[in-house]
């Protein structure tokens, strides 16, 4: 069962809901805010429509190389706990039909062509009610999880790698975990707010806030063989392209769309295009 999107759901029936502040210090508490109108409530929790079918094939496994690889973040094999937001594919072909999604299909500088967004985008600017559990996911792994299983030939830390874009105040946050463990070192991607452009970031916020000086995103593979590298939406409305791992820490952010995607073990693209 859902436990994350039940308790969503549990607190809405009841009437009583705590809205969640991107608080700076840390152990502060937001104050509980009136419940949601029937309007908000609309907004917050409309049906969502279908993501759209797989551009992989379900049994799709990526590889690692030399200590990096590079996944297209579109190349998901499958997305869980998107009751209530949900990724979706944008191309030149492809717009979303979750709404309200404020920012038209951006595809330019894409990674091939194609990204995908977490929908619908209720929170936008500072101010705005942030509502745990529904518009942001301070859990890591609590809403919109895209799974990419990959084979790793050697374990050992790596270095996280992501492409997004921020296109208003509140989509510039992602979590990070590996085999639906959440580590603090993938916890709360932090990227600009408002670049409008893609970019790559590679630390997380620090637990006090952001604020304080980042840290460098990492996660630790235990043994050679499968692991399935997750991300989990932490703001709405933010857009993702591409990710690379690597285990030279010394490594720079790359530059543009990145290298090409690494080759797949198992499985592959589907005979369709977003």
């Amino acid at each position: 069962m859902n436990i994350p999107y039940l308790l969503s759901a549990v607190g809405l029936i009841a009437g009583s809901i705590a809205f969640a502040a991107d608080a700076d210090t840390p152990g502060t508490k937001s104050a509980p805010r009136p419940p949601l109108t029937e309007d908000e409530r609309r907004a917050h929790l409309a049906p969502l429509p279908p993501a759209g079918r797989l551009l992989v094939t379900p049994d799709t496994v990526f590889t690692e190389k030399g200590g990096v690889v590079v996944v297209e973040a579109e190349h998901f094999v499958r997305q869980t706990r998107d009751q209530i937001r949900r990724w979706y594919f944008n191309s030149a072909r492809h717009t979303p039909t979750a709404k309200p999604d404020p920012d038209p299909v951006m595809v330019t500088d894409s990674s091939n062509g194609t990204y995908i967004e977490a929908l619908p985008d209720t929170f936008v600017h500072e101010g705005e009610r942030a509502v745990d559990g529904i518009n942001i996911g301070l859990a890591p792994g609590s809403l919109a999880v895209v799974h990419y299983p990959i084979q790793f030939s050697q374990p050992g830390r790596y270095y996280i790698w992501t492409r997004m874009r921020s296109n208003d105040d509140e989509d510039n946050t992602l979590n990070f975990g590996l085999n639906d463990d959440w580590p603090a070192s993938g916890r709360c991607l932090q990227f600009p707010k408002l670049k409008k452009a893609w970019w790559w970031g590679g630390v997380i916020r620090d637990a006090r806030g952001p604020r304080y000086p980042h840290h460098r995103a990492y996660i630790d593979v235990p043994s050679a063989g499968v692991h399935t590298v997750m991300y989990s939406m932490r703001e709405d409305g933010i857009e993702f392209d591409k990710f690379l791992l690597t285990m030279d820490g010394t490594r720079g952010a790359p530059e543009g769309a990145g290298p090409a995607a690494s080759a797949f073990k198992a499985g592959g693209l589907n005979v369709i295009t977003p």
